[in-house]
């Protein structure tokens, strides 16, 4: 089931702990699905943006996240 992502993507672990939220349009396959768990494993917390910059540096989606524009969504009738 590899592709980029349409949609946030969060992992969480048997306990549903948060493992790590992945952004839309990243690139989201096996080999990267056991690097995520690898790391979680060896950092025994949840991975921040920081570790995921580290892990993935090529991956446009986690070097230059787009920032928050401070938009709201309307209230809904």
């Amino acid at each position: 089931m590899a592709g980029k992502l349409s949609e946030p993507k969060i992992i969480t672990d048997l306990e549903q702990k948060v493992v790590c939220l992945l952004p839309v349009g990243f690139y989201f396959d096996d080999e990267r699905w056991d690097k995520i768990w690898q790391e979680y494993e060896t950092k025994g917390d949840t991975l921040s943006m920081a570790d995921l910059k580290e892990l993935f540096p090529d991956e446009t989606t986690v070097q230059n996240p787009t920032h928050d524009k401070g938009e709201t969504f309307s209230k809904c009738r």
